[in-house]
């Protein structure tokens, strides 16, 4: 027992890292910790790191406006929520759509080992198409498509080379494009924020939100190369209320993992390098499986309320924060971890993503147009 707190205490540090610093993946701090934690610790440590991971990402998406793949597209709209002092409700949603898509994946599990053949089978071959009208939806819905297509094609061009040619392709790309416009937009202070707690989550909210990640998550069991920020894109599509995108958002990272252990289990291959590299170490049988699935509900259950309440009291510290001179340090700061990455290339890519990230947030009104940096590559991927 007291080994089992020990490896769990050690996950959540692991998760914590990975999820608060920029630039940390968990892919990347997971592979770093195999080389250090004994057998018997592994399991318990990067199931732990993963999932816990997702929570943390949160807290650095509203405080340092830093996103990650899967909460890329919220990035302007909470952007938006604290500047209205609402910062922590976006949040909650996000960590409610979170929570219940563990909770939901995890117990079904037994009935989603039985969709995920048909599943593989029957849609894959669709999703390039389905991918490809719901961005040609986005951009031409904009007022100013003009400008929204330009974006769109600028984008997909930038992603289509930085791709193949980093160490570190998405965190040059998504910094540059989504972090880089917000992060320079940033006043010195935003006023007080309204506590979780003195807010409602509304439950139709959460209906959609849920119900839209599940169907936009399918995609993510049968292509590798589609990651959470393209199916975040199906998601924005069929959403119309910013709230239940935020549950979407945040469902969408729960359903990833869960999905990525359930295909580790069902085929032998996971869509999260790591759990890809933990596959070689361990053979994932069914009594393995059903040990992670229980360490992904206590830690999704734990992380929730860590997030929650570690949120609502750094919330009172907003209003305090120089958020012009933060937004110089974490720029500072990405700036040299994407050269350690990525060199010289790197920060070439970073400078031509940031502009284009700039332009769409100056003359289109949505900034998901930088979407085609992921979308265009991953549609010329499937198809060719």
């Amino acid at each position: 027992m007291f080994d089992f707190l020990f490896y769990l205490v050690i996950g959540f540090g692991l998760g914590a890292i990975a999820g608060l610093i920029p630039g940390m993946h968990p892919n990347l701090i997971g592979l770093i910790a195999l080389g250090f934690l004994p057998a018997e610790g592994i399991v318990i440590s990067i199931v732990t790191m993963l999932v816990s991971s997702q929570f943390f990402e949160l807290i650095k998406m509203v405080f340092l406006f830093v996103p990650e793949e899967s909460n890329v597209l919220a990035m302007h709209p909470v952007f938006s929520f604290v500047k209205q002092g609402k910062g922590i409700i976006a949040l909650r949603y996000c960590l409610t759509g979170l929570i219940i898509a563990f909770l939901i994946s995890i117990i079904a599990s037994p009935l989603i080992l039985q969709i995920v053949p048909f599943v593989i089978t029957n849609i894959r071959e669709y999703v390039p198409f389905i991918l490809l009208i719901v961005a040609s939806y986005l951009v031409l819905r904009d007022k100013k498509r003009h400008f929204a297509i330009i974006i769109f094609i600028l984008a997909g061009i930038v992603g289509y080379f930085g791709l193949n040619s980093m160490n570190q392709p998405l965190l040059v790309l998504l910094t540059g494009f989504f972090a880089i416009p917000v992060l320079l937009e940033l006043k010195q202070s935003f006023p007080k924020q309204i506590l979780s707690i003195e807010s409602k989550i509304e439950k139709p909210s959460l209906v959609r939100g849920v119900i839209a990640a599940f169907i936009s998550s399918l995609m993510l069991v049968f292509l590798p190369a589609v990651g959470p920020a393209q199916a975040s894109v199906f998601s924005r599509g069929i959403l119309k209320k910013i709230e239940d995108f935020f549950v979407a958002i945040g469902a969408i990272s729960g359903f990833d993992v869960i999905f990525s252990i359930i295909l580790l289990f069902t085929i032998g291959k996971a869509r999260i390098g790591i759990l890809e590299s933990f596959g070689h170490v361990f053979t994932v049988d069914l009594n393995l499986f059903v040990v992670m699935m229980i360490i992904a509900l206590l830690t999704s259950v734990i992380s929730y309320f860590i997030v929650f309440y570690s949120a609502n009291r750094l919330a009172l510290l907003i209003p305090r924060i120089n958020y012009k001179k933060l937004s110089y340090i974490i720029i500072a700061f990405l700036t040299i971890i994407i050269f350690l990455f990525d060199g010289f290339v790197g920060l070439g890519f970073f400078v031509l993503a940031g502009l284009i990230g700039i332009a769409a947030n100056k003359f289109t009104n949505s900034m998901t147009h930088c979407m085609g940096s992921l979308i265009i590559p991953t549609i010329i991927y499937l198809l060719f």
